[in-house]
């Protein structure tokens, strides 16, 4: 299985050589593929000349957009992760990747669990995430993340039927995605063990802008009709089930910073 790992990046990350490091690591044969600037490809790939270096759409369309160039520069290729310029790919990914190709070449979408880290790379935490997929159209209903973009990977298939990211999005393009997977009804598959990524929490970065990012949640909401009128015994039991398997992760975050939820953490990283 052809697989590709798409980052977008400026070429300024302090990060992105400890990023491009973990993806060379894995135990699978990957391109990773750097989306940037077209000023900064020539010095990226005397930097990182393992990698494929892109320059992003004309007009700098945003992220998401230069992840769609990126998987279509490759264009042969059997599935795809995505991975910011500041964040890691662990050892345990190669199963998420192993499990994207068992899917035969039809539409998959796999995924594993995900640890949160420091600028410098000391763990925070970790995030919740859904361990079955079966209920993680009511976990969308209730507002619920089910899946993170990191330590995700998409077959072909699906990114075909999904139609890649849309590029008019600014934050929640990857919500938007995987969201967009679940509505329609694309196999979905969790990695269960030790985390397969790591998220790096700074000062900074996209994720800190919580009002736009709210307000965009909103409009992915209100588009793919995510969020229940009224909630039943059904969405009921998803939360129970998902708190219940999460609490662990709930315990290491009050053990390590008190009573505060992701966002507040968030907040505090810079």
């Amino acid at each position: 299985m052809k697989t590709i790992v798409v980052t977008p990046t400026l070429g300024e990350s302090p990060w992105l050589a400890e990023t491009v490091a973990s993806v060379a690591a894995l135990s699978l044969d990957a391109i990773h593929v750097l989306v940037a600037p077209s000023a900064a490809v020539e010095a990226l790939e005397k930097i990182h000349p393992r990698t494929l270096v892109v320059a992003e759409p004309v007009g700098g369309r945003g992220m998401y957009a230069a992840i769609n160039s990126g998987a279509a520069a490759v264009g042969d290729w059997d599935a795809l992760s995505y991975l910011n310029d500041d964040d890691l790919l662990l050892p345990r990914f190669a199963e998420v990747a192993r499990s994207a190709a068992e899917s035969g070449g039809g539409p998959r979408v796999v995924y594993g669990g995900v640890k949160l880290v420091d600028a410098s790379g000391r763990r925070l935490g970790a995030i919740p995430v859904s361990r079955f997929p079966t209920m993680n159209r009511a976990l969308y209903a209730q507002r619920l993340e089910p899946i993170f973009q990191h330590g995700t990977m998409v077959t072909r298939a699906a990114w075909e039927q999904l139609g890649g990211f849309d590029d008019t999005l600014r934050f929640c393009g990857d919500s938007d995605l995987l969201a967009r997977a679940c509505v329609n009804g694309l196999p979905t598959m969790w990695v269960p063990g030790q985390a397969v990524a790591a998220f790096r929490l700074r000062a900074g970065q996209l994720t800190k802008n919580r009002a736009a990012m709210e307000e965009e949640r909103a409009r992915v909401d209100l588009k793919l009709g995510l969020l229940a009128k009224q909630r039943t015994m059904r969405h009921s039991w998803a939360r129970l089930v998902f708190r219940l398997t999460n609490l662990p992760i709930y315990v290491e975050r009050v053990a390590r910073h008190g009573f505060m939820t992701f966002d507040e953490l968030l907040d505090r990283a810079g």
